[in-house]
């Protein structure tokens, strides 16, 4: 009988940073138990929106903890997209992951910083405000549904690319809803300014993800 090797690939500094992604949830929920109740609960209300964005500051511990949650968990999933189809762009399985997370970090925060200098500008700032807090809040909540996405296809399941195919049309849809609701809120403010919000959209809605996806390559 021939002895047939199976390769079964490490994903020992995967599961440390799972186990990171876990650790700051739960010294998010040690921080402030209520906001972090009121935050899972996103899932089905919005009253962790209306609530807290007036007094939850973007720089708050509790905010910090759970974007770098976000982009850990985040660039995770884009780690397994690149896998799964394919894109070689780096020498090794962590070298591509740091590089992921720092080009993420640095669009979204760029992103930040372009759309504070535009509130500025047009004194919209406590729009913006609100906007940047709406948006981030439900991105953290991304980063909690992707991260046992994350886990059964590092442990479990082989990925395809149909199943990551499908869902990446479900988070474009999720995305898109989730912004039109907002948008339709203050479509009064945006109808006062709809150049600037069509040249916003197209500038810093559509277009980081094509240049994270090129500056990744």
């Amino acid at each position: 009988m021939d002895f047939i090797l199976r390769e079964i690939p490490s994903t020992n500094w995967q599961t440390i940073l799972i186990v990171a992604c876990m650790s700051l949830l739960a010294i998010a929920r040690g921080v402030n138990v209520l906001l972090f109740s009121d935050f899972i609960m996103l899932f089905n209300t919005n009253k962790y929106i209306i609530s807290h964005q007036k007094i939850n500051k973007l720089s708050s511990l509790f905010n910090s903890l759970l974007v770098l949650f976000q982009v850990l968990s985040i660039s995770l999933f884009l780690y397994l997209c690149f896998d799964v189809f394919g894109w070689q762009v780096a020498p090794n399985e962590s070298t591509l992951f740091i590089k992921i997370a720092i080009i993420y970090t640095v669009v979204v925060v760029c992103k930040i910083l372009i759309e504070k200098i535009i509130g500025a500008i047009f004194s919209i700032d406590d729009l913006i405000d609100e906007y940047l807090f709406y948006k981030i809040s439900y991105r953290n909540l991304l980063g909690v549904i992707l991260l046992p996405i994350v886990v059964v296809f590092t442990y479990t399941l082989p990925p395809s690319k149909p199943v990551f195919l499908v869902l990446f049309v479900l988070l474009g849809i999720g995305n898109s809803v989730l912004l039109v609701s907002f948008y339709k809120k203050n479509e009064k403010i945006i109808f006062n300014y709809m150049f600037y919000f069509i040249l916003y959209l197209c500038t810093l809605e559509i277009a980081p993800y094509f240049i994270l996806y090129k500056l990744i390559n």
